[in-house]
This record gives structure tokens, C-alpha cells and sequence, in this order.
């Protein structure tokens, strides 16, 4: 049976291949289709639209951290781990540091766990004087 540390594994070593750039490791990590929801929309993609994306532009993530970490298993074959994510990337030659609300579905197929489903949000700053 899986566990959460192998699924938090899979996230880290999708995390990492961006970081790296290595975007082979990335596609291989992805189902067939794909999608991720987040500020700048809905996406859907498969493996060659991924690598595409991940090639175009600039930004590029230069280190993570994952916080609060959780996975449950709706299904034997899903799992959904849910996490926060302090990142600092560059974009447009400047560094730039967010924290974010993260939840990826994984699917088994053929033996094999896929990333299905992406989503993130953005960390609320508490407004001067909160507690």
C-alpha cells in the first residue's frame, strides 16, 4: 500500500525536475492529461504542451520548501496531497519569494502514479495590526 511519504516523494521529485529544468523527468511524472488551476486560470495539457510551457519564458524556480504536508487516498488508486509551499523563483532577471496553498492528484495507472490534477493558491498576508 502506498503512503504519504511516497507520495510526498513524487511532489518533491516534480518540484525538484523544475528547479532543475529538467523537464523529461517533469513529463514523465504528468497522466496523458492534465490540468492545474491557479491564478492565471485553468490549463489543460498533456506531455507535450507541459514541455512547451516549461520552455517558454523566463521564470524559473530556484528553491522550495514544503510545510503541513497531508495525502489521503479517496481510492486505493488516488491519492491527494495538500501542502504549503514557501518557492523563490526569478522572473524577468528579479527575485521574487510567495508562499502557496498546493493540492495535486495522483492517479495509479498500470502500476504507475501520475500527477492528474494541480491546484494552488496564494497565502493571504495578515493585514497590518491582525494578531
Amino acid at each position: 500500500m502506498t503512503t504519504q511519504d511516497e507520495i510526498m516523494a513524487l511532489e518533491r521529485k516534480f518540484w525538484q525536475s523544475m528547479k532543475d529544468m529538467d523537464v523529461d523527468t517533469a513529463v514523465s511524472l504528468l497522466d496523458e492529461q492534465s490540468t492545474t488551476a491557479g491564478a492565471r486560470g485553468i490549463l489543460y495539457f498533456g506531455p507535450a504542451e507541459y514541455k512547451a510551457m516549461a520552455l517558454s519564458g523566463d521564470a524559473r524556480i530556484t528553491s522550495f520548501e514544503f510545510f503541513d504536508e497531508g495525502v489521503i487516498f479517496p481510492i486505493p488508486d488516488v491519492a491527494i496531497a495538500s501542502y504549503k509551499a514557501k518557492q523563490s523563483f526569478t522572473m524577468d532577471g528579479k527575485r521574487h519569494e510567495m508562499v502557496m496553498y498546493d493540492t495535486t492528484t495522483w492517479v495509479r495507472k498500470g502500476g504507475k502514479w501520475v500527477a492528474s490534477a494541480h491546484t494552488e493558491t496564494p497565502a493571504q498576508k495578515d493585514p497590518p495590526g491582525a494578531a
